[in-house]
């Protein structure tokens, strides 16, 4: 993967979650740094300094607006953009994360390409939009089919891949 591509920390908790979101932002062309622990995303952010970092609210440990507030301790992370991925969509969860300083509140579940429109749109790097093809993840056999463009947004729908018999 080309360096001029921005690069992007992805901080989930919840591992199916994490790789489904790192390999869409991988086909369309973004670097991924995905982890789970929110120490050790300081420390990512630290030595990787990411184009923009997606961290979600509620995790073990510290939770989002804690390691958020981290960040924005350190002189070279302090202007990054960072977006909370959250299934706290309630409006005064919202209001609280974005008066803790996030530039954005994503509700999850939310669909992959969610996160490349929140880059280009933050940070204005283009994507290669993955074509209308499911994207494939192979853990379990399973794949996600998102919607095309234009229709009406509904979860995700997770299907069992075909035996080959």
């Amino acid at each position: 993967m080309p360096h001029n591509r921005p690069l992007v920390l992805l901080v989930d908790n919840h591992e199916d979650t994490r790789d489904m979101y790192a390999e869409y932002l991988r086909a369309c062309g973004f670097r991924v740094i995905a982890c789970s622990d929110s120490r050790t995303s300081i420390d990512f952010a630290r030595s990787c300094r990411p184009n923009i970092i997606f961290l979600e609210l509620r995790m073990t440990g510290m939770n989002g607006a804690e390691v958020l507030a981290r960040l924005r301790e350190e002189p070279s992370l302090a202007r990054v953009p960072v977006v909370a991925l959250t299934a706290s969509v309630m409006s005064f969860e919202r209001d609280a994360a974005m008066a803790a300083g996030f530039n954005e509140v994503l509700a999850k579940p939310c669909f992959p390409e969610d996160l490349a429109s929140a880059i280009t749109r933050i940070i204005g790097a283009t994507a290669t939009v993955p074509s209308a093809k499911p994207l494939n993840i192979l853990r379990g056999g399973h794949r996600v089919v998102s919607p095309r463009r234009g229709a009406t947004r509904g979860p995700a729908v997770l299907t069992a891949a075909q035996s080959p018999r």
